[in-house]
């Protein structure tokens, strides 16, 4: 209790519930009012824990950010990263990576999803958090004058460093993985590189930035 907030003790609850349905055990358990009077009861013995600074992403931060992006193999990278997923609402677990090999562009992100029109692309989401049955999304990003226009940023990565369908979307010099790890730090050490206290950012907050578009990204489920 002192060290877990109410609410996720509610969805521990709810897990267990939901095991003991699939299961096929007895709930009635779960009706007892017992279980809301002792949750309800630490959260004020405890409180309901200390929140997480999380500010947004916004386009302005990453503009700041993108300017401090050396254009190497790795940096273009970065930038190509940083544009799509702001533009995209992609999840980071969607195109990082920890360990590829020739099965892993079925299930990943890889550069055969990757498809270019005269003034869009679109990205092919073999497996998707939201997709649950996995019939795989179709993400259409619109091209635009902003910097950060994800467009520009693929052609960019595609043309300079060409490489076979089957690889990742994203990659590092000397084969070095493109984890979540490794982006999340790339964001801070261009948040600090611009000036920008780095406290209450992360991977996550593109999402959350993305509520102020400079441009316009269209999606579409196949």
């Amino acid at each position: 209790m002192a060290t877990t907030k109410p609410a996720t003790e509610k969805h521990y609850v709810s897990a267990l519930r939901s095991f003991h349905l699939e299961s096929v055990l007895s709930i009635t358990v779960f009706d007892n009012p017992r279980i809301d009077l002792v949750i309800r009861g630490g959260k004020r013995v405890y409180g309901e824990g200390v929140k997480r600074l999380r500010f947004p992403l916004t386009a302005s931060i990453l503009l700041r950010m993108v300017n401090e992006i050396r254009l190497d193999e790795e940096g273009i990278n970065v930038k190509s990263a940083l544009c799509v997923a702001f533009a995209g609402f992609l999840r980071s677990g969607e195109f990082t990576w920890d360990t590829w090999s020739e099965q892993h562009h079925a299930s990943h992100l890889s550069r055969k999803y990757v498809s270019f029109a005269t003034d869009s692309i679109t990205l092919t989401l073999s497996m998707s958090k939201t997709d649950l049955f996995c019939k795989g999304i179709n993400i259409h990003l619109a091209s635009s004058q902003s910097p950060l226009c994800p467009v520009t940023a693929l052609t960019q990565l595609f043309n300079t460093f060409p490489c076979s369908p089957l690889q990742p979307l994203f990659t590092r010099s000397h084969g070095q993985p493109f984890t979540k790890q490794f982006f999340v730090a790339k964001i801070r050490q261009l948040l600090l590189q611009a000036g920008i206290p780095t406290a209450g950012f992360s991977a996550l907050e593109l999402r959350c930035g993305r509520i102020f578009p400079t441009y316009v990204a269209c999606h579409a489920i196949a």
